[in-house]
């Protein structure tokens, strides 16, 4: 139970740590770093996750056997 304690701590240090660095690369206060590009990368990541997911599913479709029909009665 500690290691889990220890690692919740560690999520919760570097999740205000990013933040931090997010919030500061947003509104341009850290030099050589484009402040678009902090709303274009994770746009572009989510666009890229959503159709990963689309062609994920469309594989699924396509590779799934079609299921045989039973007569019930």
């Amino acid at each position: 139970m500690r290691l889990g304690k220890a690692f919740g701590f560690f999520l919760m240090l570097v999740s205000v740590i990013l933040a931090t660095f997010y919030i500061t690369w947003f509104f341009g206060f850290i030099n050589g770093l484009d402040p678009e590009l902090a709303v274009k990368i994770p746009i572009l990541i989510i666009v890229l996750f959503f159709f990963f997911v689309v062609g994920w599913v469309g594989y699924v479709m396509y590779t799934t056997p079609i299921p045989r029909s039973f007569k019930g009665g």
